[in-house]
């Protein structure tokens, strides 16, 4: 029978709700509605006494409902308990939302209100003076707000019309910044600008001058604030998650222990039919429709390298870049089935798919259910099968990838059962033992030393990881075994400062690869489904990993594979991030979602519930139909738009224009253009041309005419970006010159031709 509640502890419950809901409609306020509404607007301000209201009545059922499940729990277990919740939460928090990496992130009722006053004193009346705009950290401050006098309002500035007697005055809340711009034809005056009564004088030049402020944060209203409130309302929402868990831990681990084994059984007819049926899966989502959509313009630095190795060009006068790992491959295929893009295409899938194969095997060191899952995941994974399709080297990477970190899992697990230094150092010149160390420097040293332009020095990546990991499965209490570790981590340092000083690397935090997982990333399976669920997955096989090291170190090694490889990109200035870089962190991510999965249906078997089939058999499509996008997932077979959002890959329209040149070109015209046509011209060998000039980045206007000038008739074709980014409108009168007749648009390139018909 239920104890009613004490007249004390409705009087603590209440107290409690209250806080805990008003701070829960601040969380809300800085964290959604300030994205949803005006800053100064009364909506705003209601929206967030109803979201508190309501924040204070779930924490009201909350308590009431906690009361009476922890009624004899143990101290321990209780702090135990709040432990998990507490680490739960936070990273749901982190994982299912992303407005945490905006900058603006403010309790913008609780910011106080500054004022600014401004007052233009001019050395002598001439020129002009405009203010052109005025903003804030919590965005742009209308004209319509402000008080003025001498001013006069035209348009989208304003205008100095009273040179002797002027003053603008506005008062607001302008979070850590605010920015003034104005614009003088001449060095004429100084600017008074006074913000909470602290006159400053700033001479005004001729130019935009650029007036900015910083103001300090209360805590209570900043950033951290909200943050903190927001990972404290989520361990809440995980609380009842942590308890089912903690609950039925002892059960989820005995189970977890009795599943997985150091000691891979025998290879089965039944894992060999596992493995080719997922072959066959991934070959069917990767080979249809490999020629739809037009060559990036990486791309045609590949192809035309290896068709040109194909027709018995040197090699040493082709692209370099991923010659042995990809060209090589690539022409092979040419000169099998024709100098085709699908033919170049296809190399990249048939290693991609072949990849399964080590993947297997690793998740296999886990256990079989985990090897399974991990070749679907792979299989049906959006990223890896829009990758795959690109004749470029990150469709192979993760055959090479998975290879290497097959053997690290072998060279730990000898390592950690039999070496010892003064025992068994001959173990270091045995056949086996030989080819399998030859086997884990060829990469590295065919990235830093041979390849060295080529994005597979991300395996050096790997090798930190192996070096961070190896302490947890030696044996430390052996000083010969301390050695290794010390030389291992020796080793991996200056791995990793070799290649950081030949990178130009810098620390620099950088939150958007973590983009690419979460919460919505059209990268995954889950994009536009219930982000919550590999979250979920993945904080499970992280906390399962640590607690099966000493059972098995695979997971747990694959767990520091993962952040090693997010940590770089997250951690170090790179320049920029994009998925096919992010890949690389993918390949292990895709083993943990796998044991994730598998860790969360021990769970579900703890429940008497879970013993019947269809019981099993309904969750299974519950989880499928809330976390699996099937159409993103066939997206990449099925789409024929140009922009692929999964690889953030471009590939141009070139089909219209191909078409109009074949028929309207001759052998005497010559081509100016970006690479975008002039490779697919090269590739395809048409039209024939008596001469090709690449527009390049840097390629100054005054070219144009110089090559126009030495040619009697040809064509320009520059596609919109270059356009966009170095041309003015119209485009008919680009370039100078009145010979030059503008054709029109075709698909994403502009056509010129000369002389005019």
């Amino acid at each position: 029978m239920k104890r009613s509640l004490s007249s004390f502890e409705i009087t603590l419950f209440s107290a409690l709700a209250i806080i805990f809901g008003a701070g829960f409609g601040v969380f809300a306020h800085g964290y959604w509605l300030v994205d949803l509404f005006p800053v100064d607007g009364r909506r705003l301000f209601y929206s967030t006494i109803l979201s508190g209201l309501l924040g204070m009545a779930g924490y009201a059922l909350f308590f009431r409902w906690a009361r009476s499940r922890l009624a004899g729990f143990p101290r321990q277990g209780l702090l135990g308990l709040t432990g998990l919740s507490l680490l739960a939460g936070t990273f749901l928090f982190f994982t299912v939302t992303d407005r945490w990496q905006k900058p603006v992130r403010y309790a913008s009722l609780l910011l106080p209100d500054h004022t600014l006053q401004i007052s233009i004193r001019p050395t002598q009346p001439s020129g002009e003076i405009h203010l052109l705009w005025f903003n804030t950290s919590l965005g742009d401050v209308s004209f319509d707000d402000l008080d003025y006098e001498g001013w006069k309002r035209e348009n989208e500035r304003f205008v100095l019309t009273n040179f002797s007697d002027n003053r603008i005055r506005w008062t607001g809340k302008t979070g850590a910044e605010a920015q003034i711009v104005f614009q003088s034809s001449s060095d004429n005056g100084d600017a008074i600008v006074a913000w909470d009564g602290r006159a400053e004088t700033r001479p005004l030049l001729e130019r935009k001058n650029n007036f900015a402020r910083a103001f300090t944060i209360p805590f209570y209203a900043s950033k951290g604030w909200i943050l903190l409130l927001g990972a404290l309302n989520f361990t809440t929402l995980a609380f009842p998650l942590s308890l089912a868990v903690w609950e039925r831990r002892s059960e989820t681990l005995q189970a977890l222990r009795r599943a997985i084994s150091e000691a891979p059984q025998r290879f089965t007819v039944y894992e060999a039919g596992t493995l080719v049926l997922a072959i066959l899966l991934a070959l069917a989502l990767r080979v249809p429709n490999l020629g739809s959509l037009f060559p990036t313009i990486d791309e045609y630095q590949q192809i035309i390298a290896a068709k040109q190795i194909a027709l018995g060009a040197p090699w040493a006068d082709v692209y370099p870049r991923s010659f042995w790992l990809v060209t090589l491959p690539i022409s092979l295929a040419l000169r099998v089935f024709g100098y085709e893009i699908w033919a170049a295409r296809l190399t990249g899938v048939i290693f991609n798919v072949l990849a399964i194969v080590p993947l297997y095997l690793i998740g296999r060191r886990i256990n079989r259910p985990v090897a399974v899952l991990s070749t679907l995941l792979y299989a049906t994974s959006p990223l890896v099968i829009a990758l795959s399709r690109d004749a470029r080297e990150y469709a192979y990477y993760p055959f090479y990838f998975y290879w290497t970190v097959y053997g690290m899992i072998v060279l730990l697990e000898r390592i950690r059962e039999r070496f010892r230094i003064g025992q068994a150092w001959q173990a270091f010149f045995m056949p086996s033992q030989i080819l399998l160390g030859l086997g884990l420097v060829v990469l590295p040293i065919h990235a830093l030393y041979i390849d060295t332009f080529s994005t597979l020095r991300l395996i050096l990546i790997a090798y930190v990881a192996l070096g961070i990991f190896l302490p947890f499965v030696m044996d430390l209490k052996n000083w010969n075994t301390i050695v290794l570790t010390v030389v291992a981590a020796g080793v991996a340092l200056v791995g990793a400062y070799t290649w950081s000083a030949r990178s130009s690397l810098s620390l620099n935090f950088d939150s958007s690869p973590i983009n690419y997982f979460f919460p919505n990333p059209p990268q995954q399976w889950y994009y536009n489904r219930l982000v919550v669920i590999p979250a979920i997955l993945l904080l499970g096989a992280t906390v399962a990993s640590l607690l099966m090291l000493r059972r098995n170190f695979v997971p747990l090694f694959v767990t520091a594979l993962y952040a090693c490889f997010l940590g770089f990109f997250v951690f170090s200035s790179v320049g920029h991030s994009e998925p096919r870089h992010l890949n690389a962190a993918h390949l292990w991510y895709v083993i943990l979602i796998a044991f994730g999965l598998y860790v969360f249906w021990l769970f579900l078997q703890t429940f008497p519930f879970f013993g019947k089939v269809s019981t099993k058999t309904l969750t299974v499509f519950v989880l499928i139909a809330l976390s699996i996008n099937i159409r993103q997932i066939l997206s990449p077979l099925t789409s024929h738009d140009p922009y692929v959002p999964i690889t953030g890959h471009y590939h141009p329209q070139l089909g219209e224009l191909h078409e109009f040149l074949l028929a309207a070109s001759r052998k005497e015209d010559v081509l100016i253009s970006t690479y975008i046509y002039s490779g697919y011209v090269t590739w395809t060998d048409e039209p024939a041309f008596s001469a090709t000039y690449i527009v390049r980045l840097d390629t100054e206007l005054e070219k144009f005419s110089s090559i126009i000038a030495r040619h009697d008739s040809g064509w320009i074709v520059l596609d919109k970006i270059w356009i966009d980014r170095f041309i003015a409108l119209p485009f008919e009168s680009f370039p100078k010159n009145d010979a030059l007749e503008y054709v029109g648009l075709f698909g994403d390139e502009h056509l010129w031709r000369w002389p005019k018909k």
